[in-house]
């Protein structure tokens, strides 16, 4: 509550350090010795936010309010590796194996500590493959398109006439009937999650 309170506590306007003197004075006798305290800014960690990524690496993007922040892997089938170091809080992390992955950001400032952690699920992309094309004497051709992981769809990029995809459009095998003869473009797209790639005939 004051100055003369043995066990008082101390509220300082500014972080740093402080030295502080505790005198006890008896009659005409007085003794003092005195005590360093450093008052530290407790540290606000964030580790940003998460995402699906497409591929086995990713920036990641935290914030730091004071101190020193490091990354550090908490889950995840692989191992994983921080660039330039795992100190630097836009890091660029690359994993040995796609899935997902629990990241901790630590921030320390003095003897004060403040974390966060931040999910990522990487996904293997395989590049689509819309097979060969070829000549036609008619008005309908069979795709050969090579099954990867994740969703396909065909569509018509370019070509004189329309286009009908039967049994449906997400067939690797399917059959396009167009309306007109001439020279037509198709694109195979697979989707897996949040990661696509395309491939014409």
């Amino acid at each position: 509550p004051n100055a003369n309170t043995a066990t008082a506590t101390v509220t300082v306007s500014e972080y740093g350090t402080y030295t502080f003197k505790w005198t006890e004075v008896s009659g005409a006798c007085s003794n003092s010795s005195t005590i360093t305290v450093n008052f530290y800014q407790q540290p606000v960690a964030n580790a940003g936010t998460g995402v699906s990524n497409c591929g086995l690496e990713f920036y990641l993007n935290g914030s730091i309010n004071i101190g020193t922040g490091t990354w550090s892997k908490v889950s995840g089938p692989g191992n994983a590796t921080f660039s330039p170091n795992a100190n630097t809080v836009n890091a660029l992390v690359t994993v040995t194996a796609f899935g997902s992955y629990t990241f901790r950001w630590t921030v320390v400032n003095g003897t004060c500590s403040n974390s966060a952690t931040v999910t990522i699920n990487f996904i293997q992309q395989s590049p689509a493959n819309a097979g060969t094309g070829g000549h036609e004497c008619d008005k309908d051709f069979i795709f050969n398109a090579v099954a990867t992981t994740g969703t396909g769809t065909w569509t018509k990029i370019s070509g004189p006439g329309n286009a009908v995809f039967t049994p449906d459009d997400h067939q690797t095998n399917t059959t396009v009937i167009v309306n007109q003869f001439g020279t037509y473009t198709f694109a195979w797209t697979v989707v897996n999650i949040s990661c696509t790639s395309t491939d014409i005939v």
